[in-house]
């Protein structure tokens, strides 16, 4: 499962796709990929950074979370420049669920999961 604790090379790449899920998720379960970036910018994570220990950060986002079915990517029609979005793959509904990400958005914003009445609805 997603949220495991499973403690191999993955675990950091596992780690950054829960924070990515806690972002769509939070955002209404559909998100521009321009928000993910801003979003991880915040945390020091640079999407144009090919070093970084996630190697190509954004071919990971896009490409191999997208394959592995944990994201869904897609354009957003009759945007100039083109714009795509980014919701909850078929995986991540399998592997983990919208109440332990809420659980984990909770700890770590030190809040309770009942702060958020819409997320919690879900």
């Amino acid at each position: 499962p997603l949220l495991s604790s499973r403690r191999d090379d993955d675990t950091a790449k596992l780690g950054l796709l829960a924070v990515i899920l806690s972002i769509i998720f939070m955002k209404g379960n559909v998100v521009k990929e321009a928000a993910i970036w801003e979003t991880l910018r915040r945390l020091q994570l640079d999407p144009t950074d090919k070093t970084s220990e996630f190697g190509d950060l954004k071919k990971l986002v896009t490409e191999e979370f997208v394959r592995q079915k944990y994201l869904e990517y897609s354009r957003i029609p009759h945007t100039d420049p083109v714009e795509y979005e980014l919701r909850w793959g078929p995986r991540a509904f399998k592997e983990t669920s919208k109440q332990k990400i809420l659980e984990l958005v909770s700890k770590i914003q030190n809040k309770d999961p009942k702060s958020w009445t819409s997320q919690y609805k879900e």
